[in-house]
Parts: structure tokens; C-alpha cells; sequence
């Protein structure tokens, strides 16, 4: 892989665990802020789209770097993380209520950054040079 892919890569990998992190955060002030739900109810920052809009980019960043890297180093466990995420976010849309919504949120994005974390750690230990 060329330093210029290689590069390429590293960096949409950070922007997917950034946006796993935001989510988690969105998903951790939600409660705390639904005092002022009056006030911030026409507020983007707290509707379901921008919601669905983290989750998606968030489960397709991470597939797709999830993937390409199980392909190169066959590693699963990241991928086991992801399917977990997954199951989360299932769970979420069809067996809890909306009182609990913000935690599944919390562990949604707190289990897609240790998918990410998990990738990186053994990428960085990683001394194959098999090619995907």
C-alpha cells in the first residue's frame, strides 16, 4: 500500500471513531439537556435525524475500515465489536422504549470506538505485510 493510500486510510479511520464518539456524547448529553426540551425542541442537534445520520455513518465507516483490515491482518475481534454495535442498535429500535434510548446510544458508541480501538492496537503491532 502506498504511504499516500496508507495515509488516505488512517485518516477516514480516525473520522470513523470520531464520529462513534460523538454519537456516544450526543447519546450522554441528551438526558441532561432534555430539561431544556421546551427550548431545544426544534433543534437539530437533538432530532432523530441527526441521530440516524450518526449511526449510519458510523456502522458504514466502520465496516468498510472493519473489513479491509480483517482482510489484510485476519483479525476478528473489531468485527465481532461491530456486530455487537449492531445487535445494540436493534435492540434499540424494537424492544426499548424511548426512556432508554440514550443509553443504548452510550453503548453504541462506546462499543464502535473499542471496535476501533481494538483495529488500531493490532494494526499497530502488526508486523505482516500481506496485502488486501
Amino acid at each position: 500500500m502506498s504511504k499516500y493510500k496508507k495515509d488516505c486510510f488512517l485518516a477516514i479511520e480516525k473520522v470513523g471513531f470520531l464520529l462513534s464518539i460523538v454519537c456516544a456524547i450526543h447519546c450522554l448529553t441528551l438526558p441532561i439537556f432534555l430539561f431544556f426540551a421546551p427550548y431545544l425542541a426544534s433543534s437539530f442537534a437533538f432530532s432523530s435525524n441527526l441521530e440516524w445520520i450518526l449511526v449510519i455513518s458510523s456502522f458504514l465507516l466502520a465496516a468498510i475500515i472493519l473489513v479491509l483490515d480483517y482482510r489484510k491482518h485476519r483479525q476478528p475481534l473489531p468485527l465481532y465489536f461491530l456486530g455487537v454495535g449492531i445487535v445494540i442498535k436493534l435492540l434499540d429500535m424494537f424492544l426499548v422504549n424511548q426512556s432508554y434510548a440514550w443509553l443504548f446510544g452510550i453503548l453504541l458508541g462506546v462499543v464502535i470506538s473499542i471496535a476501533y480501538w481494538v483495529n488500531y492496537t493490532h494494526k499497530k503491532s502488526c508486523t505482516c505485510k500481506i496485502n488486501a
